[in-house]
């Protein structure tokens, strides 16, 4: 086998994927493991070790046992971990150990820090004394697991290795509960975090031990950093200090946020972020500049080898600079020993370690990028190469090698990580290529007058000067350029989420254009499997023709979104809008992205609640909109006036619907407006706000949908009387009114709509406990499904005008068993009659 890092690399992956969509026990994977083990060895016996099917077997058990060890590592969680104390209602207490260096922000602090134990009651504060845990140990108990502790500025954080006392409520992070949001629960399990807390005064947060000990973190790491912070800040100052800082330690907090803009919009923000590109520059430096001091050869590869190790504890070992470290490592060793390397099998030993290490890491943004980045180097660079003329494949002019090879690595980059970058950002800069021409070698010299100043701010401050000095116009000129770039008209352009069939079609043609084959035969079918990829490429580019209705998970609020076959797009309220939070910047801007919307024909604003109409602000500065149309009712609150003048700067015409106003130019879909009757809005009635909500009433042949705003009894009590005929309500799906809440859902109503789905748009724990339980069981006795965005984020419904289906965004699912229950459920023992195959039902959470 010519690359079996790579093979054994593949398989992992591979298992690792089976493991993280096959949610069952890691009892059965291991029994398939040995399963597949034991038929490779009869295998192997009789047929020798060429066998074909052998070589399936050893493929079959590496998947295997990737999916066993992802299983294990993230499936089963301890009875004590810190995950089971999580998103409930109570306040929790909890004694902790901080194991990383707490970060500084403007407005606040985060501590990383591993529980130790916590307390099982629901007291609102931490008991009162000077710094002793004695009045809370009586109620502590033994648990396990990491937690990142989100305080306000002017709490002290104490330091690496302290002990603290911390109370507040857990959170667990969440995965995206919409179409283009933030996954949290992959980015923070990545980082072997499973629990967040957010502490606003100093009652909740104390010191309780001063860390005295002496460790690798206090000694080396943190006194390294803080010198490499003070020689950078004694010897440069502004955007260029700050810059600087980005490049060497991937430190942004000092950055000016339009710096960051520029960067992202050249398709260059990665030089912000430490990655492998980094390590790679500093392994030049420090390389070259102890070969120059003419030290013996292994000395330098151990000088190199220690300053990488040093730099990837500093850096907070991210995967990117991980992989970089073990792959200039072997690639260092190798040289050493005279062995000849393989720089691909250098990159799967490297996947292998950091999956072996952390397996959740295989979705880590920095990982992907990463390692799809540098095999598309490795692989694309010199294939792509061999298509150029000769006289210009083979020039060894300076300029001609720069344009070239600068050009040629980064496309080939930028397309090996294309996929994952529309996928994650919903925008592609194809300024990226000819930006790094230019950039790329400023990088190199930022790096190495950086490393100087570093090394000698600590020993000679005035030399540092004359290298920051130096370094200043570098950094002034990457700026100046970047900024250039950035200027050029529709340098990033907005793209939709790409489709799966999108990643898989577009990766195999990428595999099979690198694929050289022997003979016609197999050039023939290469011919024909890129041919077969390209035609799947482009059927996953088609439209959607079918009516799409997304209840956006905006917290405690309503914002839904429908996407008419014919292309007319519609909102329906917006969201809720405060000082921390926006639904129109947070939620609905990444949902439009992501879907690839740069227009919303028509906004309904259904009533005058900052929970409905807050996030339309960002909505409206965001992205065109034909027309607002609301029930005419309006409010005397500041937001509400900020929000129509929003409008009128824009010129966007805004317009009110009473009962029986239509919809028009929806195609085939059908939009009939059944409230608010002009004796609500008007006249003696004054009602209530809720009451006057706008009541909407879309179908498509056979489907139809209720969407309801926050209409209450009264309301839905003339919705029902003034009905033309008993079918006139009849919807397939209801959108819950005021979130489920007690004072609406009433009898007379459900019997007139009788839905067979109810969709409540509901805040994860909100103060309101909407829905109501007395609610839900009056849905339950009609048999409607029910689908509840507090508890699996946004609800899908989508129906071709004979059949329907609705379904999670992100499917509730429940915290995985403890080791013990594990034993217990595998079936052989007869203990428990927990089974091997998990079952994940919707039913149980409704």
């Amino acid at each position: 086998m010519q690359r079996p890092a790579l093979f054994i690399a593949v398989c992992f992956v591979t298992g690792i994927l089976l493991g993280y969509r096959v949610a069952v026990s890691p009892i059965l994977f291991a029994l398939c493991t040995m399963a597949v083990i034991a038929a490779g060895y009869a295998l192997y016996r009789t047929r020798g070790n060429d066998s074909l099917a052998l070589r399936f077997c050893m493929a079959l058990c590496l998947v295997f046992a990737g999916a066993f060890w992802y299983a294990v590592q993230m499936r089963v969680v301890p009875s004590n971990d810190i995950r089971r104390f999580c998103d409930q209602r109570q306040r929790h207490t909890l004694s902790a150990t901080i194991v990383r260096t707490p970060e500084v922000r403007d407005r606040y602090t985060v501590v990383t820090v591993d529980a130790d134990s916590i307390s099982l009651g629901d007291r609102e504060r931490m008991p009162e004394g000077s710094g002793s845990m004695a009045p809370a140990a009586g109620r502590m108990k033994p648990v396990t697991g990491r937690l990142q502790v989100r305080l306000n500025s002017g709490i002290e954080a104490g330091g690496y290795g302290d002990q603290v006392l911390v109370s507040g409520r857990l959170r667990s992070p969440q995965p995206a509960r919409n179409p283009g949001g933030f996954d949290a629960r992959t980015y923070y399990g990545s980082r072997g975090v499973y629990a967040l807390m957010s502490v606003r005064d100093a009652a909740g947060y104390r010191v309780t031990l001063r860390n005295r000990s002496i460790s690798w973190q206090t000694v080396v790491i943190d006194p390294l950093r803080e010198s490499i912070d003070e020689s950078i800040d004694r010897t440069m100052r502004g955007d260029s200090a700050a810059l600087l800082k980005g490049i060497l330690l991937g430190e942004r907090r000092q950055l000016p946020e339009d710096l960051i803009d520029t960067f992202r919009t050249i398709g260059l923000a990665h030089i912000l972020a430490v990655s492998g590109l980094h390590v790679g520059l500093i392994t030049l430096v420090v390389y070259t500049l102890l070969f120059v001091l003419r030290l013996p050869r292994n000395l330098v590869v151990a000088g190199t080898l220690g300053v990488l190790v040093l730099y990837a504890f500093i850096t907070n070992l991210t995967p990117s600079v991980i992989r970089a470290t073990i792959m200039a490592a072997l690639f260092l060793v190798g040289r050493q020993m005279d062995r000849q390397t393989d720089t691909v099998n250098i990159l799967a030993v490297a996947a292998i370690v950091i999956l072996l290490i952390w397996p959740s890491a295989l979705f880590d943004l920095s990982f992907q990028l990463s390692f799809l980045a540098t095999y598309a180097i490795i692989t694309g660079y010199p294939r792509v190469k061999d298509l150029l003329p000769e006289r210009f494949s083979r020039s060894e002019r300076w300029w001609a090698r720069w344009l070239r090879d600068g050009l040629l690595v980064s496309v080939a980059a930028q397309l090996g990580t294309l996929p994952v970058v529309a996928g994650t950002f919903y925008q592609v800069s194809w300024m990226s290529a000819v930006a790094n021409l230019f950039i790329g070698p400023l990088v190199f010299l930022n790096t190495t007058f950086g490393v100087l100043t570093v090394l000698t701010g600590p020993l000679a401050i005035e030399i540092a000067r004359l290298f920051s000095a130096v370094n200043a116009l570098v950094l002034y000129g990457m700026i100046h350029l970047s900024r250039t770039f950035s200027s050029v008209p529709s340098a990033l352009l907005q793209v939709p989420a790409p489709s799966g069939l999108f990643f898989l079609s577009f990766y195999a043609a990428g595999l099979l254009l690198l694929w050289n084959p022997d003979g016609p035969r197999w050039r023939r079918t290469r011919l024909g499997l890129v041919a077969f990829s390209v035609l799947v490429f482009c059927y996953g580019l088609l439209p959607e023709r079918a009516l799409e209705i997304t209840v956006l998970d905006v917290g405690q609020g309503d914002a839904i979104f429908i996407a008419c076959p014919n292309g007319r797009t519609l909102l329906v309220d917006g969201g809720p809008r405060s000082p921390a939070y926006d639904a129109g910047a947070r939620v609905i801007i990444p949902f439009l992205r992501a879907k690839g919307h740069r227009r919303v024909d028509t906004i309904i604003v259904t009533h005058p609640h900052l929970d409905h109409y807050g996030g339309l602000s960002a909505v409206v500065e965001s992205v065109d909109v034909g027309e607002i149309v609301s029930s005419g009712v309006t409010s005397e609150s500041g937001s509400y006036h900020t929000w129509r003048e929003t409008v009128e700067r824009h010129g966007i015409p805004y317009r009110a619907v009473v009962k029986g106003d239509t919809l028009v130019a929806l195609g085939d879909v059908r939009g009939v407006f059944l409230h608010p009757d002009p004796f609500f809005v008007s006249g003696a009635s004054k009602a209530h706000a809720n009451d006057v909500s706008v009541v909407l009433r879309l179908s498509y042949g056979e489907f139809s949908m209720l969407l309801t705003g926050d209409i209450e009894e009264k309301a839905e009590y003339a919705v029902v009387r003034m009905a033309r005929a008993p079918a006139a309500l009849r919807s397939t799906v209801l959108k819950s009114p005021h979130h489920g809440s007690i004072t609406s859902s009433g009898t007379a109503f459900l019997n007139a709509v009788d839905p067979e789905a109810v969709a409540v748009s509901a805040g994860l724990n909100n103060a309101f406990r909407h829905p109501s339980p007395q609610v839900l069981e009056r849905y339950r006795r009609r048999g409607a499904a029910v689908y509840r965005t507090d508890l699996g984020g946004a609800v899908i419904i989508r129906s071709d005008g004979q059949s329907w289906e609705l379904e999670y965004f992100a499917p509730p699912e429940p915290l995985g068993p403890s080791p013990g229950q594990v034993l217990e459920g595998f079936l052989l023992t007869g203990k428990s009659e927990l089974p091997i195959f998990r079952q994940y039902t919707i039913s149980h959470y409704q």
